[in-house]
């Protein structure tokens, strides 16, 4: 029972189908004998590409345990699908504007021209274009297809554009992070020159107070010697006064009394002279 429900489960019927039918196009299969493939490919076109993408990962999707992922992986092959399809639709539309002509069926040979010939995109694509082109205007038309494939791109490419966009915003950001931490160190140097070039201004005007206080005090200290050689050389003079009045004094009476005794000796000896003169008057009378 259990080798029977292994093999009827779903996702081993899948996944054997999904190899058969690869391994159909390099093997004779049924598909082959009965010419699956050359249908495809003439119904489909480029489109097989895609088919073959969505049911490889459709089959991956079934072995993934996290449900949250396997439905995303699941809604990225559907607009993987919608994106091809529309890209082939405004690819058809870019090239009728080369077309002057617009009656139906010069349109109807120029699509199955340039959809079949240039690029095969497969009667489907081309059966549906030419069934929606009459009955929409071809500026709705050529819209609703680019807004379709940028809804894919975002559904498909969602975190790789989500990457990208964080990528280019946090490369900005760094940019605009090291302009602002430039600005800053700039800002900072500028500070520090001019916090250097106010403390080097204090320090010059210190020093200079400095030196215009210590040039004062040896200003004091020079007139306060001069004043106390000035006051000592006053008391000296007037400590030395009197006893030079005393010493002119004594000089001055000494040189009286030599006078009084000069004076003396003189009138002492006129006084002899005289007593001699008459010693020899009266001699002589």
């Amino acid at each position: 029972m259990k080798k029977i429900k292994w093999i009827f489960n779903m996702k081993n019927v899948y996944m054997i189908s999904l190899i058969y039918f690869f391994l159909g196009y390099f093997y004779p299969s049924f598909f082959k004998i009965n010419n699956i493939y050359t249908y495809l490919k003439e119904y489909l076109g480029i489109y097989e590409k895609l088919l073959w993408i969505f049911l490889a990962g459709y089959g991956f999707s079934m072995f993934m345990k996290n449900p949250n992922k396997r439905v995303v992986l699941k809604t990225r092959l559907i607009f993987l699908i919608i994106l091809g399809v529309a890209t082939g639709y405004l690819y058809l539309l870019n090239n009728l504007k080369e077309l002057n002509e617009v009656s139906m069926e010069k349109i109807q040979e120029f699509v199955i021209q340039v959809g079949l010939l240039n690029i095969n995109l497969g009667y489907i694509e081309l059966y549906t274009f030419l069934k929606i082109l009459p009955k929409v205007r071809v500026d709705i038309f050529t819209g609703g297809l680019i807004f379709l494939i940028f809804i894919s791109l975002v559904v498909i490419c969602g975190k790789m554009i989500r990457k990208s966009i964080l990528s280019i915003i946090n490369f900005f950001r760094r940019i605009i992070n090291h302009v602002k931490e430039q600005r800053r160190l700039k800002a900072e140097k500028i500070r520090m020159e001019k916090q250097a070039k106010l403390e080097k201004d204090i320090y010059d005007e210190i020093c200079n107070i400095q030196k215009i206080y210590q040039e004062k005090d040896i200003l004091e200290e020079e007139k306060d010697l001069i004043i106390e050689t000035t006051t000592n050389e006053i008391l000296e003079d007037e400590i030395f006064e009197p006893l030079l009045e005393e010493t002119e004094v004594e000089e001055f009476e000494e040189k009286i009394e030599e006078e009084i005794d000069n004076s003396n000796e003189i009138s002492d000896e006129k006084a002899e002279r005289k007593e001699e003169r008459n010693d020899i008057s009266i001699q002589i009378s």
